[in-house]
């Protein structure tokens, strides 16, 4: 929602709604060591911009703070299986509905590292404004909270084609399969082409209506024909 906060170099802590195209977002992504780290990325675009848009959000109270998001929203989770909770490299990404009391987030520590954080709670609330940043490497920190960029919309999610290919891929690698697809406006973005193509930015200055990035859009709709053919 519009009122999430992030952490933006030269800003601090700003937020959803008055972010833009360029801003240094902090954010976490996994290293090469298998380690979550953080640092800044660019907000290189934005999939989904609707600031006047209401609707429903997911408000999940973890021990070190609260994340409200879309149920569709991907986030990263530790989940809880019986009374144990899985090893600290079993982290997956699920959508946010997918969650529950007793699962872990990944979070920020007040030492600056990040830590899995127990869920406590899971509400449902009314919120305005809904913005999906894209940073380079796919994620970012809301409210303190590691999530991804990405969702999956659920005419896409409850398909049988997609619940076969979640099963192929594993939720471990649901974040990378997303992120693959998203590599094209990566390159348009690293290349410094003009943003004002299919692969560039969605949201030009001064645009207040309901915008989804057009290559965005464009892989919605092929995922949503393939995968209920």
């Amino acid at each position: 929602p519009g009122d999430a906060t992030v952490m933006v170099r030269g800003r601090g802590k700003v937020p959803m709604a008055d972010l833009r195209v360029g801003d240094e977002l902090l954010v976490a992504a996994l290293a090469k060591d298998g380690v979550w780290k953080l640092h800044f990325d660019p907000l290189i675009a934005f999939l989904h911009y609707a600031p006047k848009t209401e609707g429903e959000v997911l408000r999940i109270k973890h021990e070190l703070g609260h994340l409200e998001i879309t149920a569709s929203h991907l986030v990263f989770v530790k989940k809880k299986i019986g009374d144990a909770i899985c090893r600290s490299e079993s982290i997956a990404a699920l959508r946010a509905k997918e969650v529950s009391v007793g699962d872990r987030l990944l979070a920020v520590w007040v030492d600056g590292s990040l830590v899995s954080s127990e869920i406590l709670g899971i509400q449902r609330a009314n919120k305005s404004g809904f913005f999906a940043p894209l940073s380079r490497c796919g994620s970012l920190l809301v409210d303190g909270t590691v999530v991804s960029c990405y969702a999956i919309p659920d005419d896409i999610a409850e398909t049988s084609g997609f619940e076969q290919m979640a099963r192929c891929l594993g939720t471990a690698n649901l974040q990378s399969a997303c992120h693959a697809m998203l590599l094209p406006v990566r390159a348009t973005h690293s290349m410094m082409l003009p943003t004002t193509n299919l692969l560039g930015s969605a949201v030009a200055p001064g645009v207040k209506e309901e915008t989804f990035h057009p290559y965005a859009w464009v892989c919605y709709l092929l995922a949503a024909n393939l995968l209920t053919a």
